[in-house]
Order: C-alpha cells, then sequence, then structure tokens
C-alpha cells in the first residue's frame, strides 16, 4: 500500500524535477495489490480520468480476477475429469470382484483372471504368482513363484507402482510382458500361502508411484480369501 503525506495548507509546494520524481504508474502496474487493499485510494483512483497519465487499476484489477477465474476453471475441470475416472475405476473393481465371488474352482478363477478380470480392468494382464504352491495344468494367471519373490519385488512394502522391473516381467506377464508398460504389484498374504498380485498395464501412466492403490489393494484383499477358500490345505 502506498502512503501520501498530507501538507499543511499555507505550506509551499516543492519544487522536484523530473528525475526526483517515481514512476508510480509502472510501479503500480508491476504491483496492483499494493494499492488494492486500500479502499480510499482505490475510490479516488477509480474515480480519475483515464488518460496516458494515469494508471487503471480497475482494468488491472479485473486483468488479475480472470487470470484467478481462468485458473480455478481449469482447476475445477481437472477435478471433475478426475473424480469421473475413480469413479469408472471404482465401478469396474466392484464388478471384477463381483466375478471372482462366482467361481467355484482353482481354474476357473484362473480363467476368470486371465479373461474377464483384466477386460473389466482395462489392463493387458493380471498375474497372481503364489510361493511354494503346485503349478495349476494350462494356468495363465495364478502361477507358482520361487521362494522369494515377494521381497525382492516389494522388500518390506505392501505395494509398488510403476514401470515393471525387466528381470521379472518376462517370467511373470510371458508373452505378453513387452506390451507391459506400467504395473501394480500388490502383496498377498494368507492362510498358507504368500505371493503377490500384478496387474500390467500398457498405458505407461495408469500406475505411477504417487497413484493411489486402494482399488488395487481392495481386489487384493477379495483375491485372498477366494484363494484361502480354493487352494488344497
Amino acid at each position: 500500500m502506498i502512503g501520501m503525506k498530507r501538507m499543511r495548507s499555507n505550506a509551499m509546494p516543492a519544487t522536484r524535477s523530473a528525475e526526483d520524481t517515481p514512476d508510480w504508474r509502472s510501479a503500480i502496474l508491476a504491483d496492483p495489490s499494493r494499492v488494492l487493499a486500500d479502499g480510499e485510494l482505490m475510490n479516488a483512483l477509480l474515480g480519475a480520468r483515464h488518460d496516458g497519465n494515469v494508471a487503471d487499476l480497475n482494468a488491472a484489477a479485473r486483468a488479475r480476477l480472470q487470470r484467478e477465474i481462468t485458473l480455478l476453471k481449469a482447476a475445477n475441470e481437472d477435478l471433475q475429469d478426475m473424480l469421473r475416472g475413480n469413479l469408472a475405476a471404482q465401478a469396474s473393481a466392484h464388478a471384477a470382484v463381483m466375478g471372482l465371488m462366482d467361481e467355484p474352482t482353482l481354474a476357473a478363477l484362473d480363467r476368470r483372471l486371465a479373461g474377464h478380470t483384466a477386460t473389466t480392468l482395462g489392463l493387458e494382464a493380471v498375474r497372481v504368482c503364489l510361493e511354494g504352491i503346485t503349478a495349476l495344468p494350462r494356468a495363465i494367471a495364478i502361477l507358482p513363484a520361487a521362494p522369494g519373490l515377494k521381497a525382492a519385488m516389494l522388500g518390506e512394502a505392501f505395494e509398488r507402482l510403476g514401470t515393471p522391473d525387466p528381470r521379472l516381467s518376462g517370467p511373470i506377464y510371458g508373452v505378453q510382458a513387452s506390451r507391459v508398460a506400467s504395473e501394480a504389484v500388490i502383496a498377498l498374504e494368507g492362510r498358507g500361502f504368500s505371493g503377490v498380485l500384478c496387474l500390467g498395464s500398457a498405458r505407461r501412466d495408469a500406475f505411477r508411484p504417487t497413484d493411489a492403490a486402494d482399488l488395487a489393494h481392495f481386489l487384493a484383499r477379495i483375491l485372498e480369501r477366494r484363494l484361502e477358500a480354493l487352494l488344497p490345505r
């Protein structure tokens, strides 16, 4: 805010050279916020005649307000897009889970994961790698894994999102490995088994390290219960 001292009525006006006169117009246009908070000053200036020597603060305020409105609209559109995407993902996850609950055998669950679940979630491949299990005949999605795979992929974490590990993507995704650009790896733990759920996508931005993995964990928890029910004791 720019303060102006009042002069006494009997004081002689001081004479100032052009070099001593500050460039108020440039200063105000460069930073309108310095005077926008002063209501008295704003009223005086906004009522002044506009010419080349008067700063148009009203126009500056409108321009700043328009920029803020544009930014708010863009942020609102991004938020709506994100919400629509989240709702669609949630609906897809629920549909995938309902399908898993209906399968009566491990073979049927394997076919469901490799086909309907992957398609419903828009994924290139779904893999369930379980340490210590016996390989299922002609299995596609439920695969045996060497002890230590879960620790090698996740360490102490419960999830990992991002680019697939090239050392492991081949054994996990098989012929589809070259088409998997991002993945979500979720820890699996149940009675008698341990492993990982791998969700592979052809989209590089489908699973990013900064994304939330709530729906993937939801799918993993349901899958754990189905595996506990269907795996031989």
